[in-house]
């Protein structure tokens, strides 16, 4: 019996390290937040966006838009990307189907799959790299690429 307990507490000793991915937007006027749960924020004139990542608990991006226009927002949902570091781009969609976005109002996406390695050196690897997050628009009937630019930081958990 002895021998079994240590040998879980060696393995347990061995196994690799499990982190939490934080990615904060890097573009000129977000604001970041800094408490695990919390969406980031950028706006101009047009969208306000919030967006949280989450790679490995819920494998998706929470991703909430305002349209601060008088106009219909066409959010071009089924054309969502997001790109890696290694310039590999991967497609994104709703999990429900939500159509525009009518003026003065907040549509909550939760965009799936994605979805990084929770613990040992591929997830460690990911520390310090950037991303970007594509979301194409059409706002006051003019087509817009609104693009998120994205780093990660890994916390050891």
């Amino acid at each position: 019996m002895k021998k079994l307990l240590y040998a879980l507490l060696l393995a347990a000793g061995c196994a690799p390290a499990n982190y939490y991915y934080n990615f904060d937007i890097t573009d000129p006027g977000s604001h970041n937040l800094s408490k695990p749960g919390e969406r980031d924020t950028l706006e101009d004139d047009s969208v306000k966006a919030e967006i949280l990542v989450d790679p490995t608990t819920f494998q998706a991006i929470a991703l909430d838009l305002t349209n601060k226009t008088d106009q219909i927002l066409e959010v071009q949902w089924t054309q969502i990307t997001m790109t890696g570091p290694d310039g590999s781009t991967l497609p994104l969609r709703p999990d429900a189907d939500l159509g525009w976005v009518q003026p003065s109002t907040k549509v909550a996406a939760r965009l799936v799959p994605f979805s990084l390695p929770p613990a040992g050196n591929a997830a460690a690897s990911y520390d310090n790299s950037t991303w970007q997050l594509q979301v194409p628009m059409v706002v006051r009937g003019q087509p817009k690429n609104y693009q998120y630019h994205l780093i990660v930081h890994m916390q050891k958990l």
